[in-house]
């Protein structure tokens, strides 16, 4: 067994969604997830220009926001945590041609563990922020994103709320076919780390794709209906890091909104060790 490492690599192999205590890894068990996602088409000009090449906006250019409420992660010993995630439609132009899929343009998680693991091992464009649970307000649901108060994003979901988690469904439902699952396109994730000792340029720079149906899931329930994102453009003085990243997606024309969903889903836990792939 190949043990893993990452800073401070002098106690000993590290732990996290890869490699638990003992060499431990977290496949085959449940996880349980409400995802509210929310969809509109783009200009896709204005989309190319915040892709990183090889990557050129889908001949459909979509931009899909996810809010993912987890109820507990093996990893973490069954502690949980939020994110708040935004993918754009695109292609990846390579040697071996071109793929289209999902690109991840930046994930907000509301703990350090699963930022850092994420960053440093799967290349995911992973940055803090308050991620509360999807509250219920006047019939909808809403999900927001905010840092030190400043809220940044928001997703509406109109007329659904969540309710209790639908336990009694779990024994009665099948694990649905990937084509039919959650995610059914390969995400492409875009590993940078700078170099320190030469500014502008990259120690790591590669794109790592996770194939679609790498998860197998119990569809538990689905909803769809209209919906919107709303992104507030925010000073530095707001947002010290990552303005720029807000202000980018709120300059994004929505071009034409596709609605919104609500999935209740259970997944068995994958460590991506044997499917996430490099590209050239």
């Amino acid at each position: 067994m190949v043990e893993m490492y990452r800073m401070p690599i002098g106690f000993g192999p590290s732990l996290g969604p890869r490699q638990g205590p003992d060499g431990r890894r977290f496949t085959g068990e449940p996880s349980r997830t409400n995802l509210v996602t929310c969809a509109y088409r783009t200009d896709p000009e204005r989309l190319a220009a915040v892709l990183p090449p090889p990557f050129v906006p889908a001949p459909d250019p979509v931009v899909t926001v996810r809010v993912l409420h987890n109820l507990g992660f093996p990893w973490l010993a069954g502690r949980a945590y939020n994110y708040f995630e935004v993918l754009f439609r695109a292609v990846h132009r390579g040697s071996a041609g071109e793929t289209e899929g999902d690109f991840v343009a930046v994930m907000w998680e509301s703990k350090a563990d699963p930022i850092i693991v994420g960053r440093d091992e799967a290349g995911h464009p992973k940055l803090f922020a308050d991620v509360p649970e999807p509250a219920s307000v006047d019939g909808d649901l809403i999900c927001t994103a905010s840092w030190e108060g400043f809220e940044f994003g928001r997703l509406r979901a109109e007329g659904v709320t969540l309710g209790d988690w639908p336990y009694d469904r779990e024994e009665s439902t099948d694990f649905a076919d990937s084509s039919t699952g959650i995610a059914q396109r390969p995400r492409f994730n875009y590993k940078y780390i700078p170099s320190t000792a030469e500014v502008g340029k990259a120690s790591v720079e590669e794109v790592i794709m996770i194939p679609a149906g790498v998860y197998q899931q119990k569809i538990l329930d689905r909803w769809s209906g209209a919906g919107r994102v709303d992104w507030t453009r925010a000073r530095w003085e707001d947002l010290p890091t990552f303005a720029q990243v807000v202000n980018g997606l709120a300059d994004l024309p929505q071009v034409e909104q596709l609605g919104a969903t609500l999935t209740r889903f259970v997944k068995l836990t994958n460590d991506l060790r044997d499917d996430m792939r490099v590209l050239d």
